[in-house]
């Protein structure tokens, strides 16, 4: 799959990967890619093979530090686990993002959703902005960007690819709606992995959580991997607590940028570790969440 579900469109010549300008002192080492029939990044396949990796960074640097990473906004970068693909791509970095989804140390595969399109950065800069995602693969984190056709699925040319969907994504997209004030947080699919750190373990009634994954049962349970203040967190699905939803484009995008917080800083990395460790897997227990 591309990085977007539904339609994608390069919309101008600059917008190609190895674009250059000045006389060739500037060069564009991705694809800027606009979803027009959703806002949601996703982990993109390798020529239609699944591919998975590792979040190690995702961040916005201040344009005050003087590094040229500022341009890129909010972004996210993803390491692909070894031997996936016969290229020399290792890193997929995910630029201009309005608010990430994912944190540092989190397991992703192809489908995740990673983001949110945006055009912070340099993109506000455009005359006039428009949202889009600036992808670009490389060897390594410091090297150039190198052709992205294999993960984008289309070629490095202006145009619109893929096919329309009837819904936007942001209406596909699920939202854990809690119902109760006894919905608990996990840092894990285990009921004993209640967060005490958040809000003393239990998740606010009347909010709605965006959902990165159903990770399947555990302990007779069902276990979906949410975004809460900036970090991954995990809820146990049950019908007296909360429940899977749709909501409107404008009220699922409201919905992921109030999650995506400043929840930075020794916790924040400390959840993401923990919850990266279980990303991938379920542990069975016989005890039930806390009423």
């Amino acid at each position: 799959m591309a990085i977007f579900k539904g339609r994608v469109r390069v919309r101008y010549g600059y917008s190609r990967w190895g674009y250059t300008r000045n006389n060739g002192k500037g060069w564009h080492g991705g694809s800027d890619e606009e979803g027009l029939d959703s806002t949601t990044i996703r982990m993109p396949d390798y020529k239609g093979k699944s591919i998975s990796g590792r979040v190690i960074t995702a961040r916005k640097v201040d344009r005050s530090t003087g590094s040229k990473t500022w341009e890129w906004g909010w972004y996210v970068c993803v390491e692909l686990d070894a031997g996936q693909t016969p290229d020399t791509v290792n890193c997929l970095y995910f630029c201009h993002n309005a608010r990430n989804l994912v944190s540092v140390g989190q397991r992703v595969e192809s489908g995740d959703a990673l983001a949110v399109m945006g055009s912070t950065g340099n993109a506000a800069l455009a005359s006039p902005p428009f949202a889009h995602c600036h992808f670009e693969v490389r060897a390594t984190a410091a090297g150039a960007g190198l052709d992205p056709t294999a993960y984008t699925g289309h070629p490095n040319a202006v145009g619109t690819y893929g096919e329309a969907i009837d819904e936007t994504e942001d209406s596909d997209m699920k939202f854990l709606e809690v119902t109760s004030g006894k919905c608990e947080v996990f840092t894990a699919p285990d009921v004993n992995a209640v967060d005490k750190h958040y809000n003393g373990g239990k998740l606010t009634e009347g909010v709605c959580y965006p959902v990165q994954a159903e990770v399947g049962s555990s302990g007779g349970y069902s276990w979906v991997r949410i975004f809460v203040a900036g970090v991954q967190r995990y809820a146990a699905v049950l019908a007296d607590r909360c429940r899977l939803v749709t909501l409107s484009p404008g009220d699922a995008f409201a919905a992921c940028v109030a999650q995506g917080g400043d929840a930075a800083g020794q916790r924040a990395q400390r959840d993401g570790r923990q919850a990266g460790a279980y990303a991938q897997r379920t542990e069975a227990s016989g005890a039930a969440p806390g009423v």
